[in-house]
């Protein structure tokens, strides 16, 4: 196990991060955007709703004085674009995963399609504005995690540096999370990922069901994609990528950090997926164990369709996870708590699922949700 005791965390929901860490008697902080009442450890308010590292982020881990030897700092969010926060993050520990500068060569959408065209890999085609007549499209940024700022058939007059146009293509949505280290790479799972209608976009990422069995030929074609990024651009720990399948294997996205499914996985590692994130993060020959559990996890986000105060007793509600304080205001499209099950078959899930999203429900009463 890593020697340090401080292990600092940075995102906008690290519940289940926060509680891959309660076995290991490490001291944890969070730096999150919600500061939901089930947070394992010490917590601190990032003002950004996407959890961004920021100049915020950044104080209040000064102000912490921790000791930078006995400090690790993992981020599973975006950084703000204004300086390289990877880099100032070390004044104060070690900064695990993908460096800053690293993920901003990866969503160089100029560049990237490029070289993947170079590989045979296939993706949505990249449109022009003089293309997108008489095609569905959507504009996108590889800035924004979470579907958020999706847009389906929007134009823009003025894109950004980091926006751009992709042909809209119907078909199933998939991700695949692998580990990496040394150059080289291991599939963890891969999961059916679901999005909602939110105010922020029709495509907010709301859940997941884990384990899933592709055919041969599509899981070959991951391999071929994962050993592209893992090999061009030396990833390293816990990484996803998203997908579709229609009638080939589309690339989407990559998220070069720890993602939102990754904790449907936990009991794949003996001590934990933070621990192997950081094992596989760390400069040694340790290989990573993956452990054969073929049980079936899932999970559903819900939003408020209506701004509203959170007052509902959730003790009985041992399955949700990301749950807010009492007299919690969330405002409309913002999540409320996420719904979690897990099962040794795929259909029993389905069912547990439904089941507890009605109990949800029931609480909720007259709360609108999404």
């Amino acid at each position: 196990m890593f020697p340090q005791n401080n292990i600092v965390l940075i995102g906008n929901a690290l519940v289940s991060q926060s509680k891959s860490l309660r076995n290991l008697k490490k001291r944890v902080i969070n730096i999150d955007s919600f500061n939901d009442k089930d947070l394992i450890g010490e917590n601190y308010l990032n003002p950004d709703p996407q959890g961004r590292v920021n100049k915020d982020v950044i104080l209040i881990i000064k102000n912490l004085n921790l000791d930078k030897k006995d400090t690790l700092i993992i981020a599973s969010s975006e950084y703000e674009n204004d300086i390289d926060y990877f880099t100032e993050l070390k004044k104060y520990g070690t900064p695990l995963g993908n460096s800053q500068s690293n993920i901003c060569d990866i969503y160089d959408h100029r560049k990237i399609f490029k070289k993947l065209k170079k590989q045979n890999i296939k993706f949505p085609e990249k449109l022009s504005n003089s293309e997108l007549n008489n095609k569905d499209y959507i504009k996108k940024s590889f800035h924004s995690s979470g579907g958020l700022n999706l847009k389906k058939n929007e134009f823009s007059e003025d894109l950004n540096k980091d926006e751009f146009y992709q042909t809209f293509i119907e078909g199933d949505s998939y991700s695949v999370i692998f580990i990496c280290k040394n150059k080289e790479f291991s599939i963890v799972g891969i999961n059916k990922i679901f999005s909602k209608k939110t105010k922020f976009s029709e495509f907010t990422f709301s859940g997941a069901y884990s384990n899933l069995d592709l055919k041969k030929e599509v899981i070959d074609s991951l391999k071929r994609i994962i050993n592209f990024f893992v090999k061009n651009y030396n990833l390293v720990g816990l990484n996803g990528i998203d997908f579709i399948l229609s009638d080939d294997v589309y690339f989407l996205e990559i998220n070069p950090r720890i993602t939102q499914t990754c904790f449907m996985y936990e009991d794949n590692f003996s001590d934990g997926f933070l621990n192997a994130h950081i094992e596989a993060c760390s400069q040694n020959n340790k290989k990573i164990e993956i452990n054969d559990d073929k049980s079936y996890f899932a999970f559903e986000t819900i939003f408020a369709n209506s701004s509203f105060n959170f007052n509902i007793d959730t003790q009985e509600l041992n399955f949700l996870i990301n749950i807010p304080k009492q007299n919690t205001f969330i405002e409309v499209g913002y999540p409320i708590c996420t719904i979690c099950s897990k099962s040794n078959t795929n259909e029993s899930l389905k069912s547990v699922m439904s089941e507890r999203l009605q109990l949800v429900k029931n609480k909720l009463k007259n709360v609108e949700i999404i």
